[in-house]
């Protein structure tokens, strides 16, 4: 084979309903970390800007040519990236074909299955995606590839895990000038609020020292950050740029460092910057202080989202989800006090939860004092404890071969003490008893920015959900 030197990365999007959007930041950071190493040539394609289409891959590939292709794919978006694997190779035959994310971390198995996808990756990819562009070239032992999974002999080989990469600040920025930045501000952004069309999506860490049996655990349970002088200069190039007026942080977990939150915002506020700060995910509320709230809310912040999950203590005991509830209630009524729109998340039907357990989270979702909240339904994903913890309760899995979406009202997985039917009642009469509150609804339209965009859409949402689910 001739020395890869023209790599094509592509974002893998099943078209969903509802689905909000995010800048590909794993594949920008790949690209980045690849054009610094060697200096490959790289262009990504995004299945999220032609709503999961093909088409529009298959002519950046026919266009580009690449050497080899990587395809990064969330558990519910994989069956999506193995028909493009499928669609490339019948175009592409022998260009090798990378597939990497959570579910091939987790399944690595599904790597053996898909007949067009030729290696994976474990983890992180950043180190071992140039090592295995460096064997391809050099024809040195694929077994020496950090987080590579290949099949062997017959069988299939997972090779052994590479180091975490700790300083996060020696790596470049995510490639923002290999996209068209202008066509995702045309889209929904992460949470689908915004208050500037202008946005940028940041990622300032990696890993989290919490065990909840729901998470995948990719990065690793080692917290790894960016120090807030590091985020602060891309934010400072994103701006200049590309005149962004939002950014979204999407972290794992922004908040467990205290002095890193406050620093980031005092140097927020030193720029005097009119900008707005989105947080729809990563913010932990018992770990929350009332001065980082309110200086981040100073910075710019003007949504965040919390995850209570579940308030009962022995779900929580069960599934490790070490959360302080009552702190966190505190901190969701100093945002909401602050002005800051505040969004709750909750999951029912975990294995062996009963309906007066569901119930008690629910309570507290009405009575928390949240402007927004979602209740979703417990997925036990392939490679979490959880899944353990529903085979025990004698769950069907094989169901969720094809059903990822904890979004759903789906039959696909149960394992809970409720029939499904009732863990559907319920999950609806939630959004019903939610939604259908003038009190609620005044809160909400005092916070909501670009009301007249955002609104009908919202309100045919909460429709849905309370409805269909």
């Amino acid at each position: 084979m001739i020395s890869p030197t023209k790599v094509l990365l592509v974002q893998a999007a099943a078209r969903q309903r509802d689905l909000d959007h995010s800048h590909p930041l794993g594949i920008m950071s790949l690209a980045s970390f690849l054009k610094q190493h060697q200096g490959y040539e790289v262009r990504l394609a995004d299945m999220q800007l032609n709503k999961g289409a093909v088409e529009p891959i298959l002519a950046t590939a026919r266009d580009f040519r690449p050497e080899v292709i990587g395809i990064s794919a969330m558990t519910v978006d994989f069956p999506c990236a193995v028909d493009v694997a499928r669609r490339l190779k019948m175009i592409f035959s022998t260009t090798p074909i990378v597939v990497g994310g959570a579910h091939t971390t987790h399944r690595p198995e599904v790597i053996a299955e898909a007949s067009a996808i030729d290696y994976g990756f474990a983890g992180e990819s950043e180190t071992g995606f140039v090592a295995l562009l460096e064997a391809l070239a050099d024809n040195k032992k694929l077994n020496e590839v950090p987080n590579l999974i290949y099949r062997r002999d017959g069988g299939l080989q997972c090779n052994s895990p590479a180091a975490f990469i700790t300083d996060l600040d020696s790596l470049p920025f995510p490639a923002y000038d290999l996209i068209d930045v202008e066509a995702y501000n045309k889209l929904s952004p992460p949470g689908f609020i915004y208050r500037h069309r202008r946005y940028a999506s940041l990622m300032t860490s990696r890993g989290c020292p919490f065990g909840c049996a729901y998470c995948h655990n990719v990065h690793g349970r080692v917290y790894r950050y960016r120090s807030a002088e590091n985020i602060v200069q891309e934010m400072e190039e994103l701006i200049a740029a590309y005149r962004v007026g939002e950014f979204v942080i999407l972290d794992d977990l922004f908040n467990l460092l205290p002095d890193r939150v406050l620093r980031l915002a005092e140097l927020i506020l030193e720029k005097k910057w009119r900008i707005a700060l989105n947080l729809p995910t990563g913010l932990r509320a018992d770990l929350m202080t009332e001065e980082g709230l309110r200086l981040l809310h100073r910075a710019g912040m003007y949504r965040c989202l919390f995850a209570i999950d579940t308030t009962s203590k022995r779900i929580q005991a069960m599934t490790n989800r070490k959360i302080d509830v009552d702190k966190a209630l505190r901190m969701i009524r100093l945002a909401n006090d602050l002005g800051i729109m505040v969004h709750g998340t909750f999951i029912i039907g975990f294995p062996t939860e009963t309906e007066e357990e569901a119930r008690g989270t629910i309570a507290t979702a009405l009575q928390a004092g949240l402007h927004t909240a979602a209740f979703h339904r417990a997925i036990p994903f392939h490679g979490t404890a959880l899944y353990r913890l529903a085979q025990e309760a004698g769950a069907n899995l094989s169901a969720t071969e094809g059903d990822f979406d904890f979004n759903k009202d789906s039959a696909a997985v149960n394992a809970s003490m409720m029939t499904n039917d009732a863990l559907i009642r319920l999950r609806r009469n939630a959004y019903r008893r939610f939604y259908l509150s003038f009190r609620r609804m005044r809160s909400l339209l005092a916070v909501l920015p670009n009301k007249h965009r955002l609104l009908p859409r919202l309100f045919l949402l909460w429709v849905r959900k309370a409805l269909t689910g």
